[in-house]
């Protein structure tokens, strides 16, 4: 299934799909570390560390590269939350080079979960992103990490 709905390299990123599971379920697994490390990244089990702090003004971090001298996370703040149904938030991606930071600087993702008779339709944009490599290095990693998703909701 593909996931990428817009352009490559277009601002905003649209993704849409269908998911085998409740709108519930469909926000747990975006919203529980537990669950984001199942499927979050480039492969199921890619990520180091999940921190969510799951409320309005809270802050949310996920590790996906820890080397010796390099770290390489996402991370941001949530901006609205309707359970089940929405979520809004920052995010950047931020590396960290010993005591250097570097980061993409602030875009925004919205997702919103509509039950479906299959399940969960998940919709999600993420926008404001300057810089068309970023938005295509984003679009890629959203298309890998909701097939993740997609596979995992599947085999829970």
């Amino acid at each position: 299934m593909r996931f990428l709905q817009s352009e490559i390299g277009a601002d905003p990123i649209v993704i849409e799909g269908v998911f085998p599971a409740p709108p519930e379920k469909v926000f747990a697994a975006f919203t529980e570390p537990e669950q984001v490390m199942k499927w979050f990244g480039p492969k199921p089990g890619a990520l180091h560390s999940a921190e969510i702090d799951l409320r309005e003004g809270g802050k949310w971090r996920f590790v996906e590269s820890l080397e010796k001298e390099r770290t390489v996370a996402f991370e941001g703040t949530y901006l609205e939350i309707e359970r089940n149904q929405r979520l809004v938030f920052s995010w950047a991606k931020v590396v960290y080079e010993g005591e250097e930071r570097e980061d993409s600087g602030d875009s925004r993702v919205e997702i919103t979960f509509d039950p479906h008779p299959e399940g969960t339709r998940v919709r999600l944009i993420h926008s404001q992103i300057d810089d068309e490599t970023m938005r295509r290095g984003f679009g890629g990693g959203w298309e890998r990490g909701l097939g993740n998703l997609s596979a995992h909701l599947s085999n829970t």
